[in-house]
């Protein structure tokens, strides 16, 4: 049991230092729109399943939980989110991420644009949000103000990159007319 908590520890907690790595090197992982939409309902479930588990285990073992009544609380509070996050991700990024990085090739992915007017982020600046992904798997950074000013909500956009059909490692994006 230890062992399939951990890995799936792992799964949930993998797509962010790659993705906080793609983003240093300029290569966001972009889920495919297809994928998403067809994993959302597993996600949710997994997410709840180890958000309900993770506050089981804060509670039946806090005594291990070093700190105070307060901190304690703070955890067990906490935790069901932390699972959620977990969850969701390991269920609908943590897959597609490790097949992009170990099988994948060239491919042109189809997006829709949510919004192209976002402001600056601490690590994405000129953000180009896509419909329909998940909250940090879910915009494109460095796009030129030239060409986000071109784009409106509802254009789809061709993004290009390593990858496999199920995500992306974006480098380049093209309108899709």
């Amino acid at each position: 049991m230890r062992i399939l908590f951990g890995t799936w520890l792992l799964l949930g907690i993998l797509p962010f230092p790659v993705a906080m790595g793609g983003m240093v090197l300029g290569y966001r992982f972009l889920p495919s729109a297809e994928w998403a939409s067809k994993t959302s309902t597993f996600g949710n479930f997994t997410g709840l399943a180890l958000g309900i588990l993770m506050c089981g285990l804060s509670l039946v073992r806090q005594d291990l939980i070093p700190g105070g009544d307060i901190k304690k609380a703070g955890v067990v509070l906490f935790s069901p989110l932390f699972g959620f996050v977990l969850g969701r991700n390991a269920a609908l990024v943590a897959g597609p991420m490790v097949l992009a990085l170990v099988a994948g090739h060239h491919v042109e992915l189809p997006y829709t644009i949510a919004r192209a007017n976002r402001p600056n982020e601490r690590h994405c600046n000129s953000p180009l949000e896509l419909q329909g992904l998940l909250f940090t798997f879910d915009r494109l950074c460095g796009v030129p103000d030239e060409i986000r000013k071109s784009l409106r909500p509802g254009m789809h956009i061709v993004v290009e990159g390593h990858g496999t059909s199920y995500g992306v490692f974006a480098s380049t994006f093209r309108r899709d007319d």
